[in-house]
């Protein structure tokens, strides 16, 4: 290592559990500010995990470190921490310039130029412990072997949690993996500043609360309000450092809607300031229950504040359970959307999601290394699902890839079986357009509008208006939906009269017959170098074909949703990427599921099938 070289942190991975077994180590969860502390020549440097210089911020620290060190040359790593009144660790005492201030020194990464990154967790712990002596500055965090224990004293202190940590593993500098293990004894959140509301009442003129975002599946999404927590003079301090960040627009893609708050009343900042809050619970809607300020974290960058859950969790529902593991494995690399995030969205869309995918068999398609690994099909789980997983048996086609056999398909009916399907690197959601009950009777028409290559999403448009115009003028009313891909589906409730057969073949010929009509606009031409116009696909109105469901999320970039529409959205400006996870989130919130009237709409499909017949 050269000297004076920057390393990078380690981090900790959160989890719900202290782990067990033999081969951990167990240390306090410091609550204050992450500090590298390099003595070199008798010269002191403290850098924050963002590199910020806090020699001079914490100079007390800087004055203390050569003596407890015996001047040795070194790179140790640790919390600067402020103490409260009853002794115990407390950001907030650090962010007020509460002294005294220690330095919790927990480990060390070079002495006198000695490389010590590969060295195990155990060697280093003792070089760490023969090198610091210790003073009223700087001082070893205390390990123990009983991480239970610890846990239970933080919680009955009041303290902020416990770190676990293998007693084999190396120094891994910026990586956040499995190594190193986080158990919050409370629950905090770093959080990013976007704007204000003006104070009424006694706090007329000054700041009344914060409003809260995070980053969430690649995009800032607005997580709540924070009033509480503020004493009078920070109050003001952050209303003079905010006002001096202000922005004319909201930084949310979709502006929220703040229960209780004109909107007149919200000042908008640049989103480039985090604060740590303390709050009950997360809700259903992914929003902070009860937030409270506890300072401003100039030591982490806005771009890393993301929802912290635990990288594995226990979700029950009667007596059935579901283990949902690494879920802090990234799905989508360049926007940084990990399978946390794929759950979190998954959950709060289930309430409008489940009605359409209820009772129906399902393929899946897994991604077990997210959207840029291998993918392969799956449409029989009789072996590895849970036996509490409700399943449909159905023989396949002869001449398919079941040959024939009886194959179990999930069916999906509750948010756990949803959330199943995450676990096993599912990122779609693909039912047939028929129920388990009677799978070879559709009770779904399918329009699948596939663009030629590199044309706009306006020619899709104009093309599913004309199939909206040819179904009304057939008597059939249809609906909307982006596919979540480069092209729209648009989706005719029909009665359980007629098979798949009969399905496809009404589709087929609406599609010729609107050929005919614009042969400029729509096509029936298969092959991608010879169609210019918009391809209306018939093909996955077959015993066993699969579309995206409505609000299902698609492994393509940007990580998009196939959303429902109403028909005056499609406009020429429509653009199907603009449909996020989170965007969709709140567009639900606003408007409901807009595809829920399909859902009570049995249509009959012979007299239109004639009556497109008689066109021909």
């Amino acid at each position: 290592m050269a000297p004076e070289e920057w390393v990078q942190p380690m981090l900790a991975t959160l989890v719900a559990e202290v782990p067990s077994g033999p081969g951990w180590a167990f240390e306090p969860k410091w609550d204050g500010v992450r500090t590298l502390g390099r003595v070199a020549g008798g010269r002191v440097t403290l850098t924050s995990r963002n590199r910020l210089d806090l020699t001079g911020r914490f100079a007390d620290v800087a004055a203390a470190l050569p003596a407890a060190v015996g001047g040795v040359d070194c790179l140790v790593d640790g919390e600067v921490c402020a103490f409260d009144d009853e002794g115990r660790p407390s950001f907030s005492a650090l962010q007020r310039g509460a002294r005294p201030r220690r330095y919790e020194v927990f480990d060390v990464l070079e002495i006198d130029g000695e490389r010590l990154l590969e060295a195990p967790y155990t060697e280093r712990r003792g070089r760490l412990q023969a090198l610091v002596t210790g003073n009223d500055g700087v001082a070893v965090s205390p390990a123990t072997d009983d991480g239970a224990a610890l846990l239970a004293d933080a919680r009955a202190r009041g303290l902020e949690g416990v770190v676990a940590k293998r007693v084999r593993s190396p120094y891994a500098p910026g990586a956040r993996n499995r190594d190193w293990l986080k158990i919050k004894a409370r629950l905090e959140q770093e959080v990013v500043v976007c704007g204000y509301v003006e104070g009424r009442g006694r706090l007329a003129g000054r700041l009344g609360a914060l409003v809260l975002g995070l980053w969430r599946a690649g995009e800032l999404v607005w997580v709540g309000n924070c009033g509480t927590g503020f004493s009078d003079r920070e109050r003001e301090r952050l209303r003079r450092e905010l006002d001096a960040r202000r922005r004319d627009a909201s930084p949310f893609r979709v502006e929220p809607r703040m229960p209780r708050v004109r909107r007149g009343d919200v000042r908008w900042v640049e989103p480039d300031l985090v604060c740590e809050v303390e709050f009950a619970e997360w809700t259903t809607e992914g929003h902070l229950r009860q937030p409270s300020y506890r300072g401003l974290r100039d030591d982490k960058p806005a771009g890393e504040a993301r929802p912290e859950h635990p990288a594995e969790v226990e979700i029950s529902r009667g007596r059935r359970t579901l283990r949902l593991t690494r879920l802090d494995k990234v799905f989508w690399p360049r926007e940084g959307v990990t399978k946390g995030d794929l759950a979190d969205y998954y959950r709060e869309i289930a309430p409008v999601l489940l009605p359409h995918v209820r009772r129906r068999p399902l393929a899946l398609r897994r991604f077990p290394d997210g959207v840029e690994g291998k993918s392969f099909y799956q449409q029989d789980v009789s072996r590895g699902a849970p036996s509490w997983l409700r399943t449909a048996e159905v023989r396949s086609a002869p001449g398919g890839s079941g040959r024939g056999r009886l194959l179990r398909h999930p069916v999906v009916d509750d948010d756990l079986s949803l959330l199943w399907l995450v676990q096993v690197g599912c990122i779609e959601v693909h039912p047939w357009l028929a129920r388990a009950d009677r799978p070879e009777r559709p009770d779904l028409v399918l329009i699948d509008l596939d663009p030629p290559e590199g044309a706009a999403f306006a020619v899709v448009v104009r093309a599913a208006r004309l199939v909206r115009d040819a179904l009304g003028a057939l008597g059939l009313e249809s609906w909307p939906k982006t596919s979540g891909s480069k092209g729209m589906h648009v989706l005719v409730p029909v009665a359980r009269r007629q098979g798949f057969p009969e399905t496809r073949a009404f589709v087929v010929a609406l599609a010729a017959a609107l050929e005919r009509a614009e042969p400029g606009l729509v096509t029936t031409e298969w092959s991608r170098s010879r169609r210019r116009g918009v391809l209306v696909d018939a093909n996955q109105n077959g015993e066993g074909k699969t579309a995206a469901s409505a609000y299902s999320v698609r492994p393509r970039p940007g990580a998009p949703v196939s959303t429902p529409l109403a028909w005056d959205e499609l406009d020429e400006g429509l653009d199907p990427r603009d449909f996020t996870m989170a965007v969709v989130l709140e567009r639900v919130r606003r408007r409901g599921d807009l595809l829920a009237p399909a859902l009570e709409r049995r249509q009959a499909l012979a007299p239109a099938a004639r009556a497109l017949q008689a066109l021909g």
